[in-house]
């Protein structure tokens, strides 16, 4: 070696050792681990900087699509998203997100060059879940998923009737779901087909949550009042680490055996009856039950927890389902379109069991609603069920506090000149 090679040597090993470290460090962030991330905040854009993140400046073309009926992949390809970067972004989603699990109406948004390639995707399964794929300078793609914080807010109002529950409701600028989480409320106490009538109120001290001032969806309701002519309903929410429930003011459960009827939204047409006249044969008979108009195709749910004893057809019930409960009753559903459930089901209270129809018997879309105990029909008004027992009584100063923290937020709502205090007669009158 001369004495040239010799001066130069040192120093060209150094520089080659200082390149190789240099690569290592700025490792493509592709090569890397990172989608496991989650990040939590606002909505991202394009031009945010990520480790080895394209120029902000390439011209990009956005369009913006919901899933239907068929896979994310031909969904995908069919907005000009290239085969191979479909399979690109399912490899690169591993640990993040698994296209199989996507669902009709998630949304998603592309980001395509003038050359079809793919630099971006947003896909949401949610308004609070996204899950997002930036492609890198390596060609690879950066992935992972954001979980969008919500506002919540505490809002107390109060609704007067005068056509119906539902009108004076959503009039207030709310929404059906609302209307639907109240009534469910007292099912076991109010038969909303009898009820609500003109000049009744309802208070609700209710939760709703935004996503950058705009509304998503509603919490729970913390405390709801129906005050009638005669007789005041309240609940009141309470979770005592073993079961959420609503309570009355005492602590009693509201939830009892059965609810009062089998279907959300309708109304009753025909009631219980020892003589009435009949539509179809025309002559004055028993209607051993209630009759509950309703669309064909509405849902009808299971007014308490049971074993189906008979699912089929029968005579001028039509497609019948009848469960049977403890203590020797019995609830029959009629007239049905289609049967959910087989015999020997056992099936929960408040579960799906068929849908209205008008098979039988039966001049339009209802569900003939009966009671039996021992066999002989009654009428389900009449049933009188006892609820569960109180609170303990070492949740009982938990549950108090509770209920007098919500009825004081909604007295400061309702009540706002009179900012004291509230008290159960207050919030209870």
């Amino acid at each position: 070696m001369t004495v040239f090679q010799k001066r130069f040597a040192i120093p060209v090993m150094v520089l080659i050792f200082l390149a190789t470290l240099f690569s290592v460090l700025t490792k493509p962030a592709s090569a890397v681990r990172l989608n496991s991330q989650i990040v939590s905040g606002v909505p991202i854009s394009f031009q945010e900087q990520y480790p080895s993140a394209p120029a902000s400046n390439v011209p990009l073309t956005v369009i913006d699509g919901k899933i239907g009926h068929q896979p994310v992949y031909t969904e995908l390809v069919s907005r000009g998203v290239t085969p191979s970067d479909v399979l690109s972004l399912t490899r690169s989603f591993k640990g993040v997100f698994d296209f199989r699990n996507a669902r009709p109406k998630d949304v998603y948004q592309v980001c395509l060059t003038p050359q079809k390639k793919l630099q971006k995707l947003i896909y949401k399964t949610d308004l609070t879940n996204q899950y997002i794929a930036v492609r890198t300078d390596n060609g690879a793609f950066y992935t992972y998923h954001r979980e969008l914080s919500l506002e919540k807010e505490t809002v107390a109002k109060t609704f007067t009737i005068e056509s119906s529950l539902y009108q004076a409701v959503t009039g207030q600028g709310e929404t059906g779901h609302l209307v639907a989480t109240f009534t469910d409320i007292f099912s076991w106490d109010i038969d909303f087909y009898l009820f609500p009538r003109k000049g009744d109120t309802i208070r609700v001290l209710f939760e709703k949550y935004y996503l950058k001032g705009q509304f998503v969806k509603y919490g729970k309701i913390l405390v709801a009042q129906y005050i009638g002519s005669s007789e005041t309903f309240s609940a009141f929410y309470f979770d005592n680490d073993r079961q959420a429930g609503y309570y009355d003011e005492n602590g009693v459960p509201l939830r009892k055996m059965f609810t009062r009827i089998p279907v959300k939204f309708g109304m009753r047409t025909s009631s219980y009856s020892i003589r009435r006249f009949h539509p179809i044969s025309k002559k004055y008979k028993r209607h051993t039950g209630i009759d509950y108009g309703a669309a064909h195709g509405t849902p009808i749910y299971a007014t308490a927890g049971g074993t189906v004893a008979f699912a089929g057809r029968r005579g001028g019930y039509g497609k019948l389902v009848i469960i049977r409960h403890p203590n020797g009753y019995e609830t029959y559903y009629g007239h049905c379109s289609r049967l959910l459930v087989k015999k020997g089901t056992h099936v929960k209270q408040g579960q799906e069991i068929a849908k209205v129809g008008r098979t039988g018997q039966a001049t339009g879309p209802h569900v003939h609603y009966e009671t039996r105990i021992n066999g002989k029909p009654v009428n389900p008004n009449s049933i009188k069920t006892v609820r569960g027992k109180p609170l303990p009584l070492d949740q009982r100063a938990r549950f108090e506090f509770v209920l007098q923290t919500h009825m004081q937020m909604m007295a400061d709502q309702l009540f706002p000149e009179s900012r004291q205090t509230a008290s159960k007669a207050k919030i209870l009158q």
